[in-house]
């Protein structure tokens, strides 16, 4: 029997009808090209084994897609590449970059990771920090990675109690350690002390540090693969030592802190809380350079520093800020810019009573301070700072100086035998070697000083002092 014209039209418009969902259909299970979203089951991915020998972990995560609709995600990598400690698997595949990696909707995929280490290589960090990246469409993604790769004494986060570190492997800072209130840390001869970026060594209660002439403890950060691309000192690698207002009868001798100064100061002491039997801060022989910020910076506070070395700092190699009592006996203070320490507008040095707290206003206590034998030096106009405000005093003793500064040393400022804007010269200041030749204006230039316990009468070195002393750290 003939069709009718409507039973014909009814058959096309089913097939238009079955053509419709069936394109819709396909449409829908096709990847997403703009937006999509992605979650881990891990904020970090940690490696908690700390190798003693050449050996390896693996840690998982997994990838999930928040879409109904199926994805690709362009690229998963590691962010330290080819140079990278880790290996990725990603759906099977071995790899440290992969692309294009499907997820259906609503569903997951694992990534694993392994690390292999030998903790005998120099080249290996204490702690290892990677990214995993990954790319889908416009977005950005990463999973941190942090593992162990050597065997030392890890703290992290921790509030310490009374306790001796002696010298039998390194001890490693991430994120803090905190001398508690009452609690006395000391660190014996030989110690290196190793700081994760950003971290600080807070102390509330009373660090003790005994280096000596022949083994310094080390203070620095733990990038230990510096070498690897030819330069060993950076500044800013970690915080710095920072003693709370309650702390009280700390000791630094024969001690090396280096590379830090990203929280401010390599070293700070902040105001003191409450009256004082002696110094909060006592350091000698000691060494603070490469700080991207300040190099010892106190406020209203009470220090001694004899025989130190504090240069190549970003900000004032000394800062004393809202008064305070100090005593710096043979110290060199200098900077002339070292690789990421620009000496363009800085001075070395910054005396002040006060510490302005608004534009308009500032607080100021009585500041007292004696600067006998001491080195203050770089390439700047003047390269010390003398300001008070208010009626706090301000008694700035200085005898047998060397210092640059332009014009004269301001009224009311007590002072004797003061070399201004003679070179040093320092046997090779752009290595850093700030000894002084045998025809330095310092030299045998300085004064005899009692009432030290004998410790201005030897030199950073170890070396006896002449009679007279020449000025600065070394003899």
């Amino acid at each position: 029997m003939q069709k009718t014209p409507y039973l014909k039209l009814g058959f096309v418009f089913t097939i238009i009808a079955l053509s419709v969902v069936f394109f819709t259909s396909c449409k829908k299970d096709r990847f997403l090209t703009q937006g999509g979203d992605l979650a881990f089951s891990v904020d970090t991915l940690s490696f908690d084994t700390v190798f003693t020998t050449v050996g390896s972990a693996t840690r998982s995560f997994k990838v999930f897609n928040r879409s109904d609709r199926p994805i690709k995600i362009n690229r998963i990598y590691l962010s330290g590449g080819d140079a990278s400690f880790f290996r990725l698997n990603v759906d099977g595949e071995a790899t440290k970059d992969i692309t294009n990696v499907e997820v259906a909707g609503n569903d997951s995929i694992y990534v694993f990771v392994a690390l292999t280490v030998d903790p005998t290589s120099g080249l290996v960090p204490f702690v290892i920090d990677e990214k995993v990246e990954f790319e889908l469409n416009e977005k950005r993604y990463d999973v941190p990675l942090q593992a162990y790769g050597q065997d030392a004494h890890f703290i992290d986060g921790e509030f310490l109690q009374t306790a001796t570190w002696i010298n039998d492997k390194p001890y490693v800072i991430v994120n803090y350690a905190a001398v508690d209130a009452g609690a006395t840390l000391t660190i014996q001869e030989g110690c290196r002390v190793y700081m994760h970026a950003n971290s600080s060594l807070f102390v509330a209660g009373t660090l003790r540090v005994f280096g000596t002439v022949s083994d310094s403890v080390i203070f620095q950060g733990d990038r230990l693969d510096r070498d690897y691309f030819g330069y060993e000192d950076y500044p800013g690698e970690w915080g710095g030592i920072h003693f709370l207002h309650t702390s009280l009868g700390n000791e630094i001798n024969y001690a090396v802190i280096k590379n830090g100064g990203d929280n401010q100061s390599m070293v700070r002491l902040d105001s003191v809380d409450g009256p004082r039997s002696g110094p909060v801060l006592r350091m000698t022989k000691s060494i603070v350079y490469n700080s991207l910020g300040y190099g010892f910076l106190a406020f209203n506070s009470w220090a001694v520093l004899d025989n130190c070395l504090v240069h190549s700092c970003g900000l004032q190699n000394l800062a004393l800020i809202e008064g305070g009592r100090y005593e710096f006996h043979h110290n060199t203070f200098v900077t002339y810019g070292s690789l990421g320490i620009n000496h363009a507008n800085q001075p070395v040095a910054a005396i002040l009573n006060y510490r302005d707290v608004s534009l308009t206003a500032f607080e100021s206590r009585d500041l007292n301070v004696n600067f006998n034998n001491n080195i203050i030096y770089g390439p700047l106009e003047s390269e010390v700072v003398f300001a008070n405000k208010g009626t706090a005093a301000y008694n700035v003793t200085m005898q047998s100086n060397l210092l640059k500064y332009k014009g004269s040393i301001p009224q009311g400022i007590a002072e004797a035998n003061t070399k201004l804007n003679q070179d040093p010269l320092f046997v090779d200041r752009a290595g850093f070697d700030f000894h002084i030749l045998a025809s330095s204006p310092a030299k045998n230039a300085g004064i005899i000083e009692q009432g030290l316990g004998g410790f201005s009468q030897i030199d950073l070195d170890g070396a006896p002092r002449g009679n007279p002393p020449s000025m600065g750290c070394y003899e």
